[in-house]
C-alpha cells in the first residue's frame, strides 16, 4: 500500500537519516516508487535527497516538524 504524505513524514521524523530501500521495505512497495513518493516533498523543501556512500539518503529538513 502506498503511504500518505503525512504517514510518510511520520516515519521520516522517527529517524535520522533513512535510505530509500529502508522506506521501501517498511512500507512494502517497491524502491523505484520511494524517489515518485519523495519528489514532491523535495520540491516543497520538506526533505533532501544527498547520496550517501553508496546509496541515497532522506533528511527531513528542520522546517518540516512544523509540516502537519
Amino acid at each position: 500500500m502506498i503511504p500518505a504524505e503525512k504517514e510518510l513524514l511520520e516515519f521520516l521524523r522517527k529517524r535520522d537519516l533513512v535510505n530509500l530501500t529502508a522506506i521501501a521495505k517498511h512500507f512494502d512497495i517497491k524502491n523505484a516508487t520511494v524517489p515518485d513518493l519523495l519528489k514532491p516533498l523535495e520540491k516543497r523543501k520538506i526533505v533532501e535527497i544527498r547520496k550517501f556512500g553508496g546509496s541515497k539518503v532522506v533528511l527531513l529538513r528542520r522546517s518540516a516538524w512544523k509540516v502537519r
